[in-house]
Parts: structure tokens; C-alpha cells; sequence
């Protein structure tokens, strides 16, 4: 099984040995690391670069997930950085994608068919993440609804009242242009997201750099416990359709 796994720097080292390739598309070459366990081959790629260098807005996603898809891999697990709207998200908890709403202008297609996003998660993914946090003892909030917007500026005061009158948990910038982009291509796709600070304007503190990067790193080894464990857990599809519109349109090529 080819399982690919996508996040931020700190994944690098996830396992002991991990091989860097570089994957030729035709949107452009990216950057995946290597390394098999549990049976499974596993496919780290960091959606920032490898320096961790492109701001959200001018990420190669199409290359990024058509790099994945070329090499064969068929689930893919995401872990982002967001920031909280709905007070129940503590900054340093963990929720699990679930609805997400699109504001971004970016190319985020194919162009070559249309698909159903009705549900754009995988549920079978979606469990093997719930499964996964129970087995490390970690609380992951459910169904949560991401407002995913342009970047890379952050977001007006009354922007975020109006997410929030809206019923949108939390915000970010790649999640729902990875998650279109992996059902086009037929590959089931899960996100956690891991709160790094309150969404602007619902707290006294102003945005710091410097405090997202102290939670990334404070919950740096609970979030790869949480993709380790997954990542022994994750089996072949049983009856999730993810891939059913690639197929048919695979089958309707002249």
C-alpha cells in the first residue's frame, strides 16, 4: 500500500530513514521523502517546499497532489496549522476536518471533469484519525467546518465575526484546494488541524509568529504519535467512493 502523508518540516524525520526524491510532473517538480513501515510505503511531502519557503497563496498544489498520485499512492493523510474561530478550540487542541467552505481564487482543478464534494473527507480516513487519537489518549474534536481562505494576509476583525455568525470552526489557507484536487485524482483525503492561535480579533493578543512556531514545536510529538499510529491503522479502501469519478472518467477517455 502507498500511503502519503502531508504536512510541515518537522514530518521529515517522522521515521528513522527517510529517502528524499524529486518528482517530476507537468505542473512543475516536487520534493517527497521516503520510507516504508508497517507494510506500507509512505510518501512525505512538505506542502511549503522543502525550506519551507512558498507562502499558502503560491503553493504548486496541482503538482504537489499529481506528485503523489504518480507515485501511486492512494490515501493520503494532512495535518495543517489553523487558527480557531469557534471558542470551544482551545489554541494547542485538535480537530478533525469535516465541511470546509472555499474563498480562495486560486487554480484549484484539473479542468478535465467535475466531482462530488458533498462530503470532501474521506470517512474511512476520518475514523482512522478518531481511532488514532484515542490509541495516544489525545482529544480530537469532530466535525469541524473549515473556512479556507486566499492568503497570505491574515484576516479583518469583522471578516472573522462574519466567519463565525457563519458557524466556521476554523481558518486556513491549503486545506480545501488539497482536498479537490485529491478527489479529482481518486485519492482519499484526511486533515487534522492543530490550533495555533485564535483567529484575529477574538482575543487581546496580537498575531506572533514566534507563538505559532512555540505550539507547532510544543505538540510537535503528539501530532506525529497521532500520524504514526494512523499510519499503522490505515488499510485499503472498503466502501469509501473517493475514487469512483476518476475512475469513470478514466473509463470515458476516448
Amino acid at each position: 500500500m502507498k500511503l502519503g502523508i502531508i504536512g510541515g518540516t518537522g514530518f521529515y524525520h517522522l521515521f528513522e530513514h527517510m529517502v528524499e526524491k524529486n518528482i517530476r510532473t507537468e505542473y512543475g517538480d516536487v520534493t517527497v521523502f521516503h520510507a516504508t513501515t508497517e507494510g506500507k510505503d509512505v510518501y512525505f511531502l512538505p506542502r511549503h517546499g522543502k525550506h519551507h519557503d512558498t507562502l499558502a497563496p503560491f503553493v504548486n498544489y496541482r503538482a504537489n497532489m499529481l506528485a503523489l498520485k504518480e507515485l501511486g499512492v492512494t490515501r493520503i493523510l494532512s495535518v495543517s496549522a489553523v487558527g480557531a474561530i469557534n471558542p470551544e478550540i482551545k489554541v494547542g487542541s485538535l480537530s478533525l476536518l469535516d465541511q470546509f467552505v472555499d474563498l480562495t481564487t486560486r487554480v484549484k482543478t484539473y479542468g478535465k471533469y467535475s466531482v462530488d464534494l458533498t462530503e470532501p473527507f474521506c470517512p474511512e480516513l476520518q475514523e482512522v484519525f478518531v481511532q488514532a487519537a484515542k490509541a495516544i489518549n489525545e482529544p480530537l474534536r469532530p466535525k469541524t467546518t473549515l473556512v479556507c481562505v486566499e492568503g497570505p494576509r491574515y484576516e479583518t476583525k469583522a471578516e472573522v465575526q462574519l466567519f463565525s455568525k457563519l458557524g466556521m470552526d476554523v481558518i486556513g489557507m491549503t486545506n480545501a484546494t488539497e482536498a479537490a484536487l485529491a478527489r479529482e485524482l481518486g485519492m482519499c483525503y484526511s486533515v487534522v488541524t492543530l490550533a495555533t492561535n485564535m483567529a484575529p480579533g477574538l482575543t487581546e493578543h496580537p498575531l506572533s509568529l514566534k507563538a505559532h512556531r512555540e505550539v507547532v514545536e510544543r505538540k510537535r510529538e503528539t501530532v506525529k504519535s497521532l500520524m504514526l499510529e494512523a499510519i499503522k491503522l490505515v488499510e485499503e479502501r472498503k466502501r469509501c467512493t473517493c475514487h469512483e469519478a476518476y475512475e469513470r472518467a478514466m473509463i470515458a477517455k476516448p
